[in-house]
């Protein structure tokens, strides 16, 4: 198939499936797969921002708000829209990131609306990057989880996210802090 005809085929789906159209449609179900009560107000607006926020957009909460757990379930509705879509999660330190990878991993592999995203045979499948199952070849992989100090130069990405990147260790003096800008910024 075609890149236009795919992009096709997906804009007839999503007039179809709600869930597609709204992320927070979305969180309600991977919440109820959790066992999670319903996602709360706040949780709610913060979905409603990162579908529909500005292109650079950053989400500030207090501690305990889900923030991470409503990353992880945005990376699958990306993918669930559009599995051509490629995410890199950047963290304070790779073991962070791989963390949250796996977390993404897991929940295709077990929600059945998200099973025809596991990898096939023919595809990356590692706790640190992988492919989603529609997506064609490409260089680079669905998903890829990096630390802040980590090889992210010649990393192609649609979208960035930057979960807990500061960190008591790479913060602590103003030269830390200069260098975890610089990263940031890169």
């Amino acid at each position: 198939m075609t890149p236009e005809k795919s992009r096709q085929v997906r804009r007839r789906e999503e007039r179809k499936d709600p869930l597609k159209n709204d992320f927070r449609l979305f969180l309600h179900v991977v919440w109820k797969h959790l066992g999670l009560p319903k996602p709360t107000p706040v949780q709610l607006d913060i979905a409603r921002y990162m579908q529909n926020g500005p292109r650079r957009k950053m989400v500030q909460a207090f501690r305990g708000v889900g923030k991470t757990w409503i990353y992880a379930a945005f990376v699958c509705w990306r993918f669930y829209t559009n599995p051509e879509w490629k995410i890199m999660v950047v963290s304070a330190t790779k073991n962070t990131a791989d963390d949250f990878s796996r977390f993404v991993k897991r929940l295709i592999h077990e929600m059945p609306l998200l099973s025809h995203l596991i990898p096939g045979d023919d595809q990356r499948n590692s706790n640190v990057f992988f492919d989603v199952g529609p997506a064609l070849p490409s260089k680079d992989p669905s998903l890829k989880s990096v630390g802040i100090t980590g090889q992210i130069t010649g990393s192609r990405a649609d979208e960035i996210l930057v979960d807990d990147v500061e960190s008591l260790n790479n913060s602590a003096t103003e030269g830390a802090r200069e260098r975890l800008s610089e990263a940031v910024k890169e």
